[in-house]
């Protein structure tokens, strides 16, 4: 989340050297740049990580050979035509003894002066403690959200005092939680991807924006919101953003697992967040078993979804099953399956489910009537409706349906 600050101090060395600036982090994510006239140089490369706010890899390896990683003093990158790499210095930025950025500066034709060489080594040490205060920042807000999601009112209350008196997530309008769940993790190493994804997302606004927060199989974020229900709101825009580079790293890593999100309803305390946080929990596992939700889904459009993600586990929503159903389970083929549920689904209106399933009507109701045979149900008895597209929503929500 890179500061105003950040931002003018990049502006400034560019401004004084002549050349155009960039600062990343130490895996070469943008954080800022310089603005751009007509009269400064640009590359593939400077356009190409603007735009993806990211080093692609060929380049990433391209700078790392020349040891950028490991030198404590700048480091100048010669000119590589195939790669759209114009001539560069490029300022290793360390805390501490740790690499935590670099700052580039464009210098295909090699003018600048070891005096102004100077200066940007100067400016590098001030970006190292502006970052470093910037990183400060996000690990408050990660600690601060982690108590306002604690079942300890004290501890919540603490938190909610302590965002708004140093300002962590600034205004006044609701505030919710996003989710961000991978979905049957295959890798040790989900939770670096985890951290790094947020970092990723965290990294492209500015301070105060969101508070996140990386935990062993998902991430929170905590977004104010615009309150309209009607149109996506700023934590389905940032989850959905944040998904994408979560799956963008799982991709990279070979990993097969899946990632979904799940958004909770806004509440108007900070102390009230953790209730946000659990709607979106179980939002977020619907929409990773119920394929028709797709990758995200709310809440708020949960529908009967919302009461049986309520159910106390899987043995609970085992009993809560109808055995009619359990004996259509055992004894339907997935035609007649198919053809009951959405039946059910629509109201009952056979030429509707008829169109959808692309069946003859004829078709439909022997197989309806197959159906009621097996597991001896009325389709004309509202309960027996009930009781069985209850079950089949159950089923889907556990994953014993479709087998």
């Amino acid at each position: 989340m890179p500061s105003a600050d950040l931002q003018a101090l990049v502006n400034d060395i560019a401004e004084r050297l002549d050349a155009p600036a960039v600062l990343e982090d130490e895996e070469q994510r943008m954080i800022v740049y310089s603005s751009h006239t007509t009269r400064t140089p640009m590359d593939e490369v400077r356009r190409d990580s603007i735009l993806r706010r990211e080093t692609q890899q060929p380049v990433r390896e391209w700078f790392r050979g020349f040891g950028i990683t490991a030198s404590a003093g700048p480091v100048r990158i010669p000119r590589a035509e195939r790669l759209g790499i114009l001539g560069r210095l490029c300022v290793p930025i360390r805390s501490h003894g740790l690499l935590t950025g670099f700052l580039w500066l464009i210098d295909d034709r090699g003018v600048l002066s070891s005096e102004q060489v100077g200066i940007a080594e100067k400016a590098a040490r001030q970006a190292g403690l502006l970052l470093l205060e910037d990183t400060l920042a996000e690990k408050r807000g990660a600690g601060a959200l982690r108590q306002l999601l604690s079942p300890s009112d004290d501890l919540r209350a603490a938190a909610a005092r302590q965002v708004r008196d140093e300002g962590l997530l600034p205004g006044k309008a609701p505030a919710a939680i996003a989710v961000i769940q991978v979905v049957e993790p295959d890798d040790v190493g989900i939770r670096l991807m985890i951290s790094e994804a947020l970092a990723d997302v965290t990294r492209r606004h500015e301070i105060g924006a969101l508070l996140g927060l990386a935990c062993h199989d998902h991430m929170a974020l905590l977004v104010r919101v615009n309150g309209d229900a009607d149109r996506p709101d700023r934590a389905q825009e940032i989850g959905c953003e944040t998904r994408e580079a979560l799956t963008r790293r799982l991709n990279r890593s070979g990993s097969r697992a899946r990632v979904a999100v799940g958004i909770g309803d806004p509440s108007a305390q900070l102390e009230e967040s953790h209730r946000s946080y659990r709607q979106a929990r179980l939002a977020a596992g619907t929409a990773a078993e119920i394929p028709s939700f797709g990758t995200v889904a709310r809440w708020r459009d949960l529908g009967v979804y919302r009461a049986i993600s309520l159910l106390p586990g899987p043995e609970a929503a085992e009993a809560a099953l109808d055995p009619r159903f359990e004996q259509l389970l055992a004894e339907g083929d997935s035609g007649v399956l198919e053809a009951l549920e959405t039946y059910l689904d629509l109201c009952g209106d056979g030429q509707a489910a008829s169109e959808r399933l692309y069946l003859h009507r004829g078709t439909l109701y022997y197989r309806l009537k197959k159906a009621q045979r097996i597991c001896g149900i009325n389709l004309h008895d509202g309960r027996d409706r009930l009781a069985i597209h209850l079950a089949f929503k159950i089923a889907r929500s556990t994953g014993r349906y479709p087998a």
